[in-house]
């Protein structure tokens, strides 16, 4: 039996929680309110497994999340990581990652809606959710179109999530400065890159990474403007051109399978509405891929599969839910928007890594945004790369 295909027209009328999405956010949310005793039911608009643009890299604090709602196991197969290379012209700087893992997100997703599955969630692939400012939610799936209710609404279906469009309250505000994301998932060949290290390469106008998955492939993940991406031809030969000498001889991009994201640095007029909670990606992003998004994702997918059934026992409100999740990645994400803007000015970036051959506090803090854990100990090391 498929787990993941539910048939539309088989199931009931109500549940007690309906979630949109069934990316990490989404099935944390579904898990934790099952869990909970809740019935629920989560709706994705997608075929699993399926390519994501990601980095592909998860935190401690997102493997603690996996842990809380015991479902650790997903990442028994994960690639350990253990140093970040931080690159920007003539400097490279090395530092010490603690205890993150990389996954692919097609892996990820997938194990996780599984879990889902197994306590419970009913599952609906291939359907795409609206939520209506009446507390009901119309669920498509192929020609078949029916109106399901829930006490509790989880909106966790991403950036290009569809589910809020009906209701004006939680409209997007999308930074005029913000980049677009692309990536692909290359053959383990194309790059000269070791294990359990990721590769963050910073240029005029965006940036690259890479991180080899424990199936040996290389995921590729990067943030440019649009207009950078259009002047260099395309996203394959801009992540050609920034990867430069990391790529093996003969590799090309060519037969990649690239996709791209909307404009990213983007957040929700509000993040609650009676009974919608928004959780994951879909409450808001901010550059870079520093391994923090999935975690960010989880996180906050938890603590809102959590609150759902704190809701329908009558011990919480959705008016309670803004103040959590801001406090659940305020710091976070704080420090991803301040990294965001330094990599926006690759010499300042440059500046800084010279000064922290002398401040090793510095780096240390330069390691903290790429989603290590900010309580461990880092030890930093500048190198200064030789003229070809």
């Amino acid at each position: 039996m498929n787990l993941l295909a539910t048939d539309l027209t088989a199931i009931e009328d109500q549940f007690d929680v309906i979630v949109a999405g069934g990316g990490p956010a989404g099935s944390a949310a579904a898990i934790a309110a099952a869990r909970a005793g809740c019935s629920v039911l989560v709706v994705d608009r997608g075929n699993h497994p399926r390519p994501k643009v990601c980095g592909c890299c998860l935190a401690s604090s997102g493997i603690e999340a996996l842990t809380q709602l015991g479902a650790s196991s997903v990442l028994n197969q994960a690639q350990q990581l253990s140093t970040v290379r931080l690159e920007c012209g003539d400097r490279i700087i090395h530092m010490r990652r603690e205890g993150g893992v990389a996954i692919g997100r097609d892996e990820l997703d997938e194990s996780l809606l599984r879990v889902a599955a197994e306590s419970g969630c009913v599952i609906l692939m291939g359907s795409v959710a609206s939520f209506d400012v009446d507390g009901s939610v119309v669920v498509r799936q192929d020609k078949i179109v029916r109106t399901i209710r829930s006490r509790v609404r989880i909106a966790a279906d991403g950036l290009q999530g569809t589910s809020l469009d009906g209701m004006s309250k939680f409209e997007w505000r999308i930074s005029q400065s913000s980049r677009m994301g692309f990536g692909a998932t290359v053959d383990g060949s194309t790059l000269d890159l070791c294990r359990e290290q990721i590769l963050m390469s910073v240029h005029e106008g965006g940036y690259i990474g890479a991180v080899r998955l424990a199936n040996g492939r290389i995921d590729i993940a990067a943030a440019a403007h649009p207009s950078v991406i259009r002047n260099a031809g395309g996203v394959a030969l801009l992540a050609s051109q920034w990867l430069g000498s990391h790529l093996r001889a003969g590799a090309g991009f060519g037969a990649a399978q690239w996709r791209g994201t909307p404009l990213l640095t983007r957040r929700r007029n509000q993040l609650a509405c009676e009974n919608v909670l928004v959780a994951g990606d879909a409450s808001g992003y901010v550059e870079p891929f520093t391994g923090e998004g999935m975690s960010w994702a989880l996180a906050t997918g938890l603590a809102a599969g959590n609150h759902a059934s704190a809701m329908i026992l009558s011990s919480a409100s959705s008016n309670q839910w803004p103040r959590i999740a801001n406090r659940i990645v305020r710091s976070s994400r704080m420090r991803c928007l301040i990294t965001a803007q330094l990599l926006r000015h690759p010499r300042l970036l440059r500046s800084a890594m010279h000064t922290a051959q002398f401040f090793p506090s510095l780096a240390d803090r330069v390691a903290s945004a790429f989603g290590s854990n900010i309580d461990a100990p880092t030890r930093s090391r500048i190198f200064t790369k030789p003229a070809p």
